[in-house]
């Protein structure tokens, strides 16, 4: 079985998993998880650009909330913004891309486990969602890493998966209510708009390109994080031991493809005067040969 298919496979049976289960109380779990992605996608942003987080907050319904202060300036603010949804598929294709590459599993859950306990203790209030949310999840991370389990890419693979199809599934919210979306936000802010107020066109329809903006952004991240999935893998970057969706029945590198033809046979069949194909060479090749 070629990798790419068996990645393929694998991609689309969680995909297929998810939207089964998708309303099973078990799934409101890891919901409640890739909105603390996003939110967390706000604070990252906020803090890269110079700003502050005051809290990081779950509803419990899908929906978070995130206090920031962005730095002064125009291109902070739409950066901050931005970050809810382009970060969660940022963050979601690279731990798609690690799962499936079978590299640095051990580092990447390790550290995705020590930032989401760091920004939850740092910007969480005591006994909020987002608090438990945070702390289970990223010891849950830690604990993985440091175990070193053999099944850690699959974990990889399988929240990397949910993270990118959620956030692309959390887009679709653009066309119930962009106002109250963060394309919603970023839409009154630039026209100056009162979104308490009667919302005029002009936000909505800024609102709905804007949406649109991102989808096309976060297809680009989630395309380029993944399309290793859809390609054959060199055979001297895996084994194995290290990668589970190899084939396991593998051979030597040094074995040849079927339908490749090794220097000995070929040798033979010439000697006995034939091509590969058992059919007997021209006089003037066997006179070449004798020369």
């Amino acid at each position: 079985m070629e990798n790419r298919f068996l990645r393929l496979t694998i991609f689309i049976s969680i995909a297929i998993t998810l939207f089964s289960f998708w309303d099973h109380h078990l799934v409101s779990y890891l919901k409640d998880f890739i909105v603390f992605v996003h939110e967390l996608g706000h604070a990252i942003a906020a803090l890269l650009t110079g700003g502050s987080v005051h809290t990081i907050e779950l509803h419990g319904n899908e929906s978070g909330e995130t206090i920031a202060i962005p730095n002064s300036g125009s291109g902070s603010f739409i950066f901050v913004v931005s970050a809810g949804y382009l970060g969660s598929c940022l963050i979601g294709g690279f731990l798609l891309n690690r799962g499936f590459s079978g590299k640095m599993i051990r580092p990447t859950l390790i550290s995705f486990g020590a930032i989401l306990l760091l920004m939850t203790v740092s910007y969480s209030k005591p006994g909020n969602l987002a608090q438990y949310t945070g702390i289970l999840w990223g010891l849950g991370f830690v604990l993985l890493g440091f175990l070193n389990l053999k099944f850690n890419p699959f974990v990889l693979v399988f929240m990397g998966t949910s993270i990118t199809l959620y956030g692309l599934y959390d887009l679709l919210d653009f066309t119930g209510n962009i106002v109250h979306t963060d394309a919603g936000i970023m839409a009154a802010w630039i026209t100056g708009a009162n979104a308490s107020k009667n919302v005029p066109k002009s936000v909505i329809v800024l609102g709905y390109l804007i949406a649109l903006l991102w989808s096309f952004f976060s297809l680009s991240i989630i395309f380029i994080s993944v399309k290793k999935i859809f390609q054959p893998a060199p055979r001297e970057e895996f084994s194995t031991e290290e990668n589970p969706f190899l084939d396991p029945y593998n051979t030597s590198l040094e074995a040849p493809f079927p339908g490749d033809v090794t220097p000995e046979v070929m040798e033979w069949f010439f000697s006995k005067g034939l091509d590969l194909n058992g059919k007997p060479l021209p006089a003037e090749f066997l006179e070449k040969e004798e020369s």
